[in-house]
């Protein structure tokens, strides 16, 4: 195999790669023909380091394996690292026994290339990435998953994980028909948990990632142990401000100075931070059937206002008209927010992966609780948008 960066004109191989895959009845395993990431080409300026390639291993006649390489800046206790995610590393192997080392050897060369990799959304734990990275000794750790169903009786009755077991699916019949999902819901619309939490507090939709999102990474950096690169020029190389899927979310303090809950010195319409969502009408999803799915995609602020970064998101997704809201956090201070918000804790299938150059995450310097991991980290959205 002759392991390098794909070029232009190795596109189409790619595409022959990806067709060869849905002819053995992989379709659902396709790597992107667009190796640059979404707000590259207008936001990213030169030399900057937030950017993704592809690397490819081909045998002189066709692409065999191929992975994307995000390469990004990541916090350790304020220090930073250079770091790059691995997305979607997909192997012919998958069909064809002979090109089973093909993946193997790839992502060995990129451990070579980056030792400090990361890679998220590898599950479940019979997936093919998933025994691949166990296999080369990454360790992992699930990223909690949380749920907020804004239209009970239409979550129960929709939702395909209910569907595909005989106990839960007769049990949410069962809810939907006798009233219990009409009485939550109405319990759920007055969201009297959320509006309480909001009380001290404001949001408004921004078109773009400006200063102001500078100023919140840079405030609040220090309130976690691990962090990726989250100031504006780097969000808006992730989340491009034409990409209409996506909503920014700038929430500020309001009130008097040193008010309720908020600490000496914080001025009125102080920065609190922000949060992305996302919303999509699902169609024939293997987990959420034909719902319209609103996602808590990514947020940064100070950790003791995750508590209103959370609520916020829920508040406008809520109002957009989603039946179902989900979120995956790992650090405790968003963990702890979801739950404030009344989200639910829902079955864990998203996990963290990191390489075993990637230390010392997952050490006892950095416990996953201490890690700002997210769903717009990595691969890990883009169903969902």
């Amino acid at each position: 195999m002759n392991i390098r960066f794909a070029a232009d004109d190795d596109i189409p191989a790619v595409a022959r790669f990806n067709q060869r895959l849905r002819e053995g009845g992989r379709g659902d395993e396709q790597i992107t023909l667009r190796p640059s990431l979404p707000g590259a080409a207008r936001y990213r300026p030169a030399g900057f380091p937030v950017y993704r390639r592809m690397m490819i291993a081909e045998d002189g006649r066709e692409v065999r394996a191929a992975v994307m390489l995000y390469h990004n800046n990541i916090f350790i206790h304020g220090k930073k690292r250079d770091c790059c995610w691995l997305d979607m590393p997909i192997s012919e192997g998958i069909i064809d026994r002979r090109y089973s080392l093909a993946i193997i050897q790839l992502v060995k060369a990129v451990s070579r290339y980056e030792p400090f990799l990361m890679s998220t959304g590898a599950g479940p734990v019979d997936k093919d990435s998933f025994r691949l990275l166990t296999k080369l000794d990454w360790r992992h750790r699930v990223v909690p998953f949380f749920f907020y169903p804004v239209k009970v009786t239409k979550v129960l009755l929709g939702l395909s994980y209910f569907k595909k077991h005989a106990k839960l699916r007769y049990g949410a019949l069962l809810g939907a028909y006798s009233g219990l999902g009409a009485s939550l819901s109405g319990l759920l619309a007055l969201r009297r948990r959320i509006d309480a939490i909001l009380s001290g507090y404001e949001r408004s939709v921004e078109k773009t990632f400006g200063a102001w999102a500078d100023r919140i990474f840079e405030d609040c950096l220090p309130d976690y142990g691990v962090a990726l690169r989250s100031d504006a020029t780097t969000l808006n190389i992730l989340h491009p401000p034409d990409k209409p899927s996506l909503t920014r979310l700038r929430v500020r303090r309001k009130g008097a100075k040193s008010g309720a809950g908020q600490d000496a010195g914080q001025d009125a319409g102080q920065d609190a931070g922000w949060i992305l969502v996302a919303s999509k009408r699902m169609e024939n999803n293997h987990h959420f059937g034909d719902l319209k799915v609103g996602t808590l995609v990514d947020g940064f602020g100070r950790a003791a206002d995750a508590p209103a970064l959370v609520a916020a998101g829920i508040n406008h997704l809520a109002e957009t008209g989603v039946d179902i809201i989900v979120a995956n956090f790992s650090h405790a201070a968003w963990v702890k927010a979801c739950h404030c918000s009344g989200m639910f804790a829902g079955p864990d299938s998203y996990y963290h992966f990191v390489s075993p150059g990637g230390s010392p995450l997952f050490e006892d310097a950095c416990p996953p609780r201490e890690i700002h991991m997210t769903r717009g980290h990595s691969d890990g959205m883009w169903s969902l948008i």
